[in-house]
């Protein structure tokens, strides 16, 4: 235990000096964040106003849409259709059949349709206009969040999770003589790898945890966006998602001969393109991957951390919780396991 945790204060210091370790970890998240948030800002608070709609005098409708209290009722003639909706001093017109027309497609359109659709309904159940149930909010007046954005924070954490990376490539340089100074003198002492492995995974742990942290508070308090409702999956998913990365860091630190900045610039590329499939870069990638290929988010590493942090916190579903864990468990053990048998191979003719 005390070689451990000498190991431990050893490696700590080491990555903290380490500028790329700090680079990746601590600004370059931050700097990710800054720029979702400026990218998408106008999407992520969606608040609603009043809708314009215009009707003829005579819609069989109007007493309906007057009570409605986001809804602001325009009494137009017919000639004046165009030029308000070209205006746009109305939002949408509705003529005398409950026919819908409108100049674009918009947010307060889509609500306009929506209304006239549960209109419709309640007509073709043949219930009287006259008892229509006026109590029933049809809109509601709150802030919503739009959640294809959302999905691009939730896959900027699973990828920041999954930094534990770098820390683990660090971790498996240090005991390769090929490669440090520090690899040498590890590989003429008594030193055992397993604890200096274990040691380098519960610093790389902490530290990139820390850094999540950091990012977490950056989001909910500096950003004013907040994404967790669920903290205790949340936080199993997030703590996968390090154990995930290191696990990758170790492996491809331990599977082949390259320098560090290679190595490292592998762990990026990896880590780019899982979570652009994610859903990162666009969400639209997702939406069509999950449609033509469903299951690669379901082996996809980030996707996974991604798609559980979405259902837990916003649909609030924990229907896929025990897979995710299992299937993120077993990569981290593959990983780690295999990076061990690389490491305990690996012989020096000279030193």
């Amino acid at each position: 235990m005390k070689s451990i945790f000498r190991n431990c204060m050893y490696q700590g210091k080491n990555l903290y000096r380490d500028k790329s370790f700090l680079f990746w970890t601590l600004i370059y998240p931050i700097i990710m964040a800054i720029f979702f948030y400026t990218a998408f800002n106008g999407m992520i608070n969606i608040q609603l106003e009043n809708i314009d709609i215009g009707i003829s005098s005579e819609n069989p409708i109007a007493f309906i849409l007057e009570e409605i209290e986001i809804v602001k009722v325009h009494k137009i003639l017919e000639d004046e259709i165009n030029e308000k909706l070209e205006n746009e001093e109305i939002q949408g017109f509705v003529d005398n059949d409950l026919n819908l027309l409108v100049k674009k497609s918009g947010v307060n359109q889509t609500i306009i349709k929506e209304i006239l659709d549960q209109i419709k309904q309640m007509g073709s159940l043949n219930v009287p206009m006259e008892k229509f149930d006026f109590t029933v909010n049809y809109i509601s007046k709150t802030n919503q969040k739009a959640d294809v954005v959302i999905i691009i924070f939730y896959s900027l954490i699973a990828m920041v999770s999954a930094y534990g990376i770098f820390p683990g490539i660090v971790t498996v340089i240090l005991i390769q003589a090929n490669l440090t100074n520090v690899g040498k003198r590890i590989n003429i002492t008594p030193l055992r790898k397993n604890e200096f492995l274990l040691a380098g995974i519960i610093v790389s742990l902490i530290l990139n945890l820390l850094s999540n942290g950091l990012l977490l508070i950056f989001i909910k308090y500096i950003l004013k966006i907040n994404l967790f409702t669920e903290i205790k999956y949340s936080t199993v998913f997030i703590i996968m998602g390090n154990l995930f990365g290191v696990a990758l860091g170790m492996f491809i630190g331990a599977s082949n001969k390259q320098n560090e900045n290679t190595k490292t610039i592998i762990g990026i590329m990896i880590t780019l393109v899982l979570s652009a499939l994610s859903g990162m870069m666009s969400p639209n990638i997702k939406i069509e991957l999950d449609k033509s290929i469903p299951v690669l988010g379901r082996i996809n590493p980030i996707a996974i951390i991604t798609n559980n942090l979405y259902r837990i916190n916003l649909l609030g579903s924990t229907k896929s919780v025990s897979e995710g864990i299992i299937v993120l468990s077993i990569y981290c053990v593959a990983l780690i396991s295999i990076s061990y048998v690389f490491l305990r191979r690996k012989t020096y003719d000279s030193i």
